[in-house]
């Protein structure tokens, strides 16, 4: 029973305007078929990649203190085709050795250089250049970069076995920095807070008041149906 038509005729209102919001935010309106959830999570994900992308060139860079580092590892594949498939990327590195025998794959090269060369893919994939290195491997791009994070941490075991602790945790430290954001970003256009400060601020001031509006929509239909929330007296003992 309605007790105080006012205030719920209020909280109605709100309600209804709340999920007409709601319906329009649903809807394909927001550029490229996408609703709004759709465009507010690009958006995010593309300021997130701005932000990251200090990193992926700061660790690209450390990575040149590496040339000169020689290494030798054999690695254990799990089949003769991945020996292959590791085969034919290692060999793209320069002055790299490289023999296969059956799973079994022996490699001798520079450590920088090996670097380089994974660097030089990811900046594509991070560029979205995908097309390069298509060409490069023949071959599907994110499938590329994840044969090359298989390949590193492959080789990071190697060299932990080998009691090499400084090269193998580095590897840990490249793959975290430059590899797995390249594959996770590829695709995702590349945005910076500063500017977007106007679509940012507007999407965080309209998040809090879109939540206090719905919360106030029920506060005053609770509060027209004589709905209410009391404190009781606490009774002495």
């Amino acid at each position: 029973m309605i007790r105080d038509s006012k205030s719920f005729l209020i909280g109605i209102i709100m309600l209804i305007s709340f999920m007409g919001i709601y319906l329009y935010m649903m809807s394909p309106s927001f550029g490229n078929g996408r609703n709004g959830l759709e465009f507010a999570d690009d958006m995010f994900n593309s300021i997130s990649k701005g932000s990251a992308q200090a990193v992926v060139q700061g660790e690209v860079k450390k990575a040149e203190k590496w040339n000169g580092t020689n290494i030798e590892v054999n690695l254990e594949c799990k089949d003769e085709d991945q020996a292959e498939r590791w085969s034919a990327a290692l060999q793209k590195v320069d002055g790299t050795v490289v023999s296969v025998d059956k799973e079994k794959l022996s490699l001798k090269t520079d450590f920088g250089k090996m670097l380089a060369n994974i660097s030089e893919d990811c900046v594509a994939m991070y560029e979205n250049k995908g097309d390069v290195i298509q060409q490069k491997y023949n071959t599907d791009p994110r499938d590329a970069i994840n044969r090359w994070y298989s390949i590193s941490k492959a080789i990071g075991k190697n060299l932990e076995k080998q009691q090499r602790f400084k090269e193998s945790i580095y590897l840990q430290t490249y793959q975290k920095k430059v590899i797995e954001p390249a594959y996770n970003y590829y695709g995702v256009e590349t945005k910076f807070v500063s500017d977007n400060k106007g679509v940012m601020t507007f999407m965080l001031v309209f998040y809090m008041v879109y939540t206090l509006w719905y919360g106030f929509a029920i506060y005053y239909i609770c509060g027209g149906l004589g709905i209410t929330m009391t404190k009781t007296a606490k009774k002495e003992a």
